[in-house]
């Protein structure tokens, strides 16, 4: 039996319910697709190869070698292909950061400053911490007791600096210190150019010169003198003998970092890997933080202030 007016009445009106739950749905579930984050669209495809950049000066067939360890970890953290890619200095390095080549570096904190000041599309991960605990490192001015008791003696008195465009002996101290409230090219002091770190703490040991630009390892809070470094010498070499007279910003140890784009599953994923590596695989560990021998921790833009003011204070200098 045909159904009568009423029943095709109703069966319209249900049919136009459902069509309306329908398009409701899939609008439900477009918002929902649009609002989720790249990596719920497989950024992994979109990447294709993830890429990890380090300075290779050279030997660069060696450095990769002994870089296959940490390659291969990374791989399988990620669930993708990855490439270790070969830069031939810091300034190629921040290039390719810069220019989306490579997803992630292995960076010095003033090679992380940069790039982030030319486009503020990179972040950084985790960073290397010493044995000590020492997270970072500040200049220092070390002057010899016998000589010196307060800052204002530096006048007419031989003062160690260098070696150039090195952060404890020539940046920090150029851009942040301040002698009767002129910066150090305007002080009219007596300075000593050294080559060498060791230099400038063989001088100022030696007593050829009453004071030194030297660096201390640093962990912000700490009021510990850290083992390691020319400071921890000269207060080994005599406790009583040499004072510091000036402290610079601390500069935190150069970061592992990853673009900015990248996404948090993946940043999540990376992080993880590197503050355990120093337990889980101490030689793979030992392959991309071969100095300071503490591990990693995890570490935000914020910590990296002292080391971006810095490069805007050298691009100023230079100006």
């Amino acid at each position: 039996m045909a159904p009568n007016w009423t029943t095709k009445m109703a069966l319209a009106r249900r049919r136009n319910k459902l069509t309306v739950v329908a398009r409701r749905a899939i609008l439900f579930v477009a918002i929902v697709l649009c609002a989720l984050p790249a990596s719920a669209a497989d950024w992994r495809a979109e990447t294709g190869t993830f890429r990890i950049g380090f300075v290779m000066r050279n030997d660069e067939a060696g450095a990769r070698r002994r870089l296959e360890g940490f390659r291969t970890l990374v791989s399988e953290a990620l669930s993708m292909p990855v490439e270790i890619f070969a830069a031939r200095d810091a300034s190629a390095l921040i290039d390719a950061m810069a220019t989306s080549r490579i997803e992630y570096g292995v960076f010095s904190a003033l090679g992380y400053a940069t790039a982030f000041e030319l486009c503020e599309c990179v972040e950084p991960v985790a960073a290397p911490v010493n044995r000590d605990g020492a997270t970072g490192m500040r200049s220092v001015l070390i002057a010899d007791t016998a000589r010196i008791s307060r800052i204002t003696d530096l006048a007419g008195l031989p003062i160690a600096r260098g070696p150039e465009n090195s952060l404890g002996g020539d940046l920090l101290p150029s851009t942040g210190f301040r002698w009767q409230g002129r910066p150090l090219a305007e002080a009219g002091l007596d300075f000593v150019p050294a080559e060498t770190t060791q230099q400038s703490l063989r001088l100022l040991a030696d007593g050829e010169v009453a004071a030194a630009f030297l660096w201390e390892y640093v962990r912000p809070g700490s009021p510990a003198v850290f083992a390691d470094g020319p400071r921890a010498y000269l207060d080994e070499l005599s406790p009583d003998g040499f004072a510091v007279l000036w402290r610079s910003e601390a500069i935190r140890f150069g970061p592992h970092a990853v673009r900015r784009n990248l996404p948090s599953e993946a940043k999540t994923a990376l992080r993880r890997l590197l503050l355990g590596l120093a337990r889980t695989d101490p030689a793979v560990y030992d392959s991309v933080s071969p100095d300071l021998g503490g591990g990693f921790e995890a570490t935000v833009a914020d910590e990296y202030r002292s080391a971006t003011a810095l490069v805007a204070a050298i691009g100023t200098r230079g100006e």
